[in-house]
């Protein structure tokens, strides 16, 4: 076999390696999930939304809308945030971080139980203020609509506080001299004595104010000695503003009576909910 010229392998080794691959230019553009989030796709535009109060909104992670944040006042004393969320696809997994005011991540998501469409997160709060929510698609095959909720047990407002301004009577032109009565000894009267009560009496009232603190709950009643009330006496929260039906695990004791319309008293129960009607049983 005659041998080939130097220039004509070199010819058939580079025709054999086909083409070179394109240089990289360092220029390629990243996939960005956020790029169409929205305000609320930063922490520092979060979406205030109110607690107990569920929020509907979507993820997407193709859709470049990958995350959701979300901005809740926490007040009161300290207690445990439960953020709650659920969504519509059965393919798709949702993730649901918590942090505290200045972006420290506190709680992360639980793992997705089988074929479940809703996760719960349980967060410790020793020190009531801001805090915030993360909702986010975390892979690209996760796209789905999607429920919220910040559960948190609030104190109820206190009961307002009404002024009345009365005007003084105008000046008279000419006042009649008054002579000063004379002066008559008062006769001093009897302590009043507390209203009698009859067997299985019951009062009606309200709850102004209630907070947990230690595992026991503490109740401000808007009931006093007016309406025969004293230390000891027990009663039941009742379900709704104005049910009858006792609420299960609502019994509490009256531990101090204040004055004639107030009084406070002790609970095991750790949230009153919605229900601020009490009935105590008087001569009890």
């Amino acid at each position: 076999m005659p041998r080939l010229p130097m220039f004509a392998l070199l010819v058939l080794v580079a025709g054999g390696c086909g083409p070179a691959p394109p240089p990289k230019t360092g220029n390629e553009v990243k996939f960005d999930a956020d790029a169409r989030s929205g305000p609320d796709g930063k922490r520092s535009t979060a979406r205030e939304v109110r607690i107990n109060t569920p929020v509907t909104d979507e993820v997407n992670f193709q859709s470049q809308d990958k995350t959701d944040w979300y901005l809740v006042k926490l007040l009161g004393r300290s207690g445990v945030l439960n953020t709650v969320v659920h969504w519509d696809s059965d393919s798709s997994d949702v993730m649901i971080d918590v942090f505290d005011e200045i972006g420290r991540q506190i709680s992360a998501s639980p793992v997705r139980n089988r074929n479940a469409k809703e996760k719960s997160l349980l967060t410790q709060i020793d020190k009531p203020g801001v805090y915030y929510v993360r909702v986010t698609a975390p892979t690209k095959t996760d796209a789905t609509v999607y429920t919220m909720e910040a559960k948190w047990d609030a104190p109820p407002p206190p009961p307002p506080v009404v002024v009345v301004v009365r005007e003084p009577p105008p000046p008279r032109e000419h006042p009649e001299p008054v002579d000063d009565p004379p002066h008559r000894p008062k006769t001093p009267r009897e302590p009043r004595e507390p209203r009698e009560t009859k067997p299985g009496e019951s009062v009606y009232g309200r709850i102004v104010q209630a907070y947990l603190e230690a595992g026991t709950m503490t109740l401000y009643l808007d009931k006093g000695t007016a309406a025969g009330l004293k230390p000891g006496m027990t009663g039941a929260i009742l379900q709704g503003a104005s049910g009858e039906e006792p609420l299960d695990g609502g019994q509490f004791r009256i531990v101090s009576v204040l004055d004639a319309n107030r009084a406070v008293a002790k609970s095991t129960l750790r949230s009153i909910g919605k229900n601020t009607r009490v009935t105590i049983g008087l001569g009890r």
